[in-house]
């Protein structure tokens, strides 16, 4: 039996051991990839908080769903082609059966599971996964930047939700982690005008980084008062959705994409009166990762500004940094 090195999320909140697992066996039509790094996300640092919503996570588990790495081995020989190819993975399996997998909408599966939170994910030396989970990353492209290719594509479908109808338009991203950052980015891309706000705490660590990329930023304590066709949500904070609405032009739309744990109270009456929209987003699909894979080809020295990395060896130390928010995106190398 052969044993590899992984970051266990153990029954203890908040507390992580290294361990040696057993490596995982290949089954049927499943691929090994060797991990080379992956990300802290914020429903990682959810899941070691043990917070309400996350009770179906397995404890002990090895979380982890922001991966880079290369195909080592195949248990199909049919695809032996895939072998040493440098990949990000598609996190997410689904069910191909259900109205939505049929509607291509495979993000909102009825039977979506999850790696690094329903099973193992990829806080591990390896991981197997399906070939249909991998994407290939050009060789121009380094592993560490490439595990940025998740979450960014989740900002990626968040903008695509408009439909293309954002250039020109004046768009307020909140929150400035790094999914709100993702999103100003892409929208600015995208040809809108672009503020993301922050908290006056954020400033040192993480909205700061704005900058980098040319994009206006506001103080949550100052008195803001500059009108929006477009918000998204991304802080996650109830008080900031429900204030968002006095912001929004008359026509315009508030899109939703964090996840609140925290109940909302949503001004009816000025969204009836103002036909104000709400829209939602979810994850992403495999074509909002192809296209993160291309932006972060061409701007990878920028992207590399916004991570720091850690050993596995640190990874206690990284989520410890993540969750009091010292830094903007750790991401653990393997």
């Amino acid at each position: 039996m052969y044993y590899i090195e992984a970051l266990v999320k153990t029954e203890e909140k908040n507390k992580f051991t290294i361990e040696n697992i057993e490596k995982p066996k290949l089954e049927e039509k499943e691929v090994l990839v060797k991990v080379s790094h992956c990300g802290i996300c914020g429903s990682d640092l959810h899941a070691a908080n043990h917070d309400k919503g996350y009770e179906f996570v397995p404890k002990p588990i090895v979380l982890g769903h922001e991966i880079s790495g290369t195909v080592i081995d195949v248990a199909d020989k049919r695809d032996l082609d895939l072998l040493k190819n440098n990949v990000v993975i598609v996190p997410a399996k689904y069910c191909g059966e259900c109205q939505q997998c049929l509607s291509g909408e495979f993000n909102i599966c009825n039977n979506i599971s999850g790696v690094g939170l329903h099973f193992d994910g990829g806080m591990a030396e390896y991981i197997k996964v399906l070939p249909e989970q991998l994407v290939n990353i050009p060789s121009s492209l380094s592993l560490e930047i490439a595990a940025l290719a998740e979450p960014l594509s989740v900002a990626m479908h968040a903008v695509k939700r408009m439909k293309g109808d954002i250039k020109g338009k004046d768009v307020l991203v909140q929150g400035c982690g790094i999914i709100g950052l993702f999103t100003a980015i892409i929208a600015e891309n995208s040809g809108a005008n672009v503020t993301i706000s922050g908290l006056e705490r954020d400033e040192e660590h993480r909205l700061s980084k704005a900058k980098l990329f040319s994009i206006e930023t506001e103080i949550v304590e100052a008195s803001n008062k500059n009108m929006f066709h477009y918000i998204f949500e991304c802080s996650g904070s109830s008080a900031a959705l429900e204030t968002a609405f006095n912001r929004i032009h008359k026509g315009g739309a508030l899109i939703m994409v964090a996840l609140y744990k925290d109940s909302i109270n949503i001004p009816a009456n000025i969204m009836v009166r103002g036909e104000i929209d709400i829209i939602s987003s979810y994850s992403s699909l495999r074509v909002d990762i192809e296209d993160s894979i291309n932006l972060l080809n061409t701007q990878e020295n920028k992207f590399e500004e916004l991570i720091d990395i850690y050993s596995i060896e640190n990874g206690d130390l990284a989520f410890q940094h993540a969750r009091h928010q010292k830094v903007l995106k750790p991401i653990i190398r393997l």
